[in-house]
């Protein structure tokens, strides 16, 4: 049976995108793909050159993202209407998709994902890291209004439970607290997603679905168990995201983690 990927690109990170599914493809040729794409600007031309790209256990799926579908949402000078797009992605797949593993294109996934994928939700809507923890979490708590079994996800990686997103999610409602609550929203997608559903989340490990060299910084500075090394990376890591600014393709990249970008970059 394939496995569902679901992204959300421009024509800006298209060569990213690449990068990113030729590293999925490589290192899970056992399994094959059905990635829906969602975006507003890709032409035919994008699309031809992206398929002349992908390995055969990809296949391509298009989800124009019309702005009519969210007439009557907030706008943020900040963040265009992508912001809302992880949000109501369960609406707009097809009824077959009822599990979905959501990828950022500043990734490079360089093993099997199949473990991540198969997972149980035990009840859940989401399956993904979170990256903060202690004070900060109960930063967010207050800010957002949320009580204790919140917890605030990095959306880069996480398994959808769509099947039963599909039945809850209720636009007007969410359109309705971003206007009321916009100024105290910082990241507008997780922060609605942690406001209406940060308590249906299984939360896994960082280390292996969700790296980033901040993290690893932050790790080994509290951590007296072991570091994370290059080795470590190598040996046991699934995904690595380069969050933030700190990208592996800008002259001002700091960390440990460049070389797995340029191991899957297409030429």
């Amino acid at each position: 049976m394939k496995k569902n990927i679901l992204v959300n690109i421009n024509k800006g990170y298209i060569r990213h995108f690449l990068t990113m599914l030729n590293s999925l493809a490589t290192n899970n040729m056992q399994s094959e793909f059905d990635v829906y794409v969602m975006h507003t600007d890709l032409d035919e031309a994008d699309k031809t050159h992206i398929l002349e790209m992908v390995k055969p256990n990809i296949n391509l799926i298009y989800i124009f993202m019309d702005k009519e579908l969210f007439k009557g949402a907030p706008k943020v000078k900040r963040y265009p209407y992508e912001i809302y797009y992880r949000i109501f992605a369960p609406m707009m797949l097809p009824e077959s998709v009822e599990r979905i593993l959501y990828l950022d294109s500043d990734l490079i996934v360089h093993n099997n994902i199949d473990e991540l994928y198969n997972m149980s939700f035990e009840g859940n809507l989401f399956i993904a890291c979170t990256q903060i923890r202690g004070f900060v979490t109960w930063i967010n708590r207050i800010r957002m209004t949320v009580g204790k079994n919140h917890y605030y996800m990095n959306t880069g990686v996480m398994v959808m439970n769509v099947k039963e997103l599909r039945n809850i999610i209720d636009t007007d409602k969410i359109f309705k607290f971003i206007k009321r609550n916009g100024w105290r929203m910082y990241l507008y997608d997780q922060d609605v997603l942690f406001k209406f559903y940060g308590d249906k989340i299984k939360l896994i490990d960082p280390k292996l679905y969700n790296l980033s060299d901040r993290y690893i910084t932050f790790y080994n500075l509290r951590t007296r168990k072991f570091k994370i090394d290059a080795d470590w990376v190598a040996n046991n890591n699934v995904i690595i995201h380069y969050l933030g600014r700190n990208k592996p393709w800008k002259d001002n990249y700091k960390g440990i983690l460049k070389g797995y970008y340029y191991k899957y970059a297409l030429k």
